[in-house]
């Protein structure tokens, strides 16, 4: 497995962040696809975010319900405080993540999902900290697409959904997230946030 991509988290703000460099490169853009973000599968050293346990809902907050499905894990805390984008393709990784992100939030992410990254791979959409209780990240859609500008890649749709905030809802800081598990690609991976 050596040379293949480990875990990759990248800004969603066009800025690609890797471990051995100090100076951020700004990822090409076009003015059609200005929330296009690229995952660089050379960069396997970068590292975890800055990851921070939140504290306990308010008694009279009521969260949307973490999804734990086959191979499909959704809801809106987790430890991962800024908007990223994220391909997991190895076990300890994805152990790793998994355990000081996931799993200190519900007793439904308590245990590391098993995954064969032999055939499988994990992509996640992650929003960052958002002050109050009504929003939510989702992926639409993944499938391959063939790029002028890249050839052949794989592409993650995903949406930002806001929703209307109650008249007595407390403020309180939430973290939304979307993971999926897909089959293995070796290839370049992009994340497209669209508007619907």
């Amino acid at each position: 497995m050596t040379g293949r991509l480990a875990l990759l988290i990248i800004f969603t703000s066009g800025l690609l962040a890797a471990a051995d460099s100090s100076t951020p490169t700004r990822l090409p853009t076009t003015p059609s696809q200005e929330d296009l973000t690229l995952v660089d599968p050379e960069l396997s050293n970068t590292p975890l975010p800055k990851l921070v346990l939140p504290p306990e809902p308010p008694a009279n907050l009521r969260l949307p319900e973490v999804v734990v499905k086959a191979g499909e894990w959704r809801g809106v805390q987790c430890a991962v405080q800024e908007s990223r984008h994220a391909v997991f393709q190895h076990p300890d990784k994805w152990a790793s993540f998994w355990e000081k992100a996931m799993a200190p939030y519900s007793s439904r992410l308590a245990r590391v999902p098993a995954v064969d990254f032999e055939k499988d791979m994990v992509v996640g959409v992650f929003m960052g900290e958002r002050k109050t209780p009504n929003y939510e990240i989702e992926i639409l859609s993944i499938r391959t697409e063939d790029r002028p500008e890249a050839g052949k890649v794989l592409v993650v749709h995903y949406r930002e959904i806001t929703k209307m905030l109650g008249v007595f809802v407390p403020p309180f800081a939430i973290q939304p997230f979307h993971l999926k598990r897909i089959p293995r690609y070796d290839g370049q991976v992009v994340f497209l946030k669209v508007r619907r």
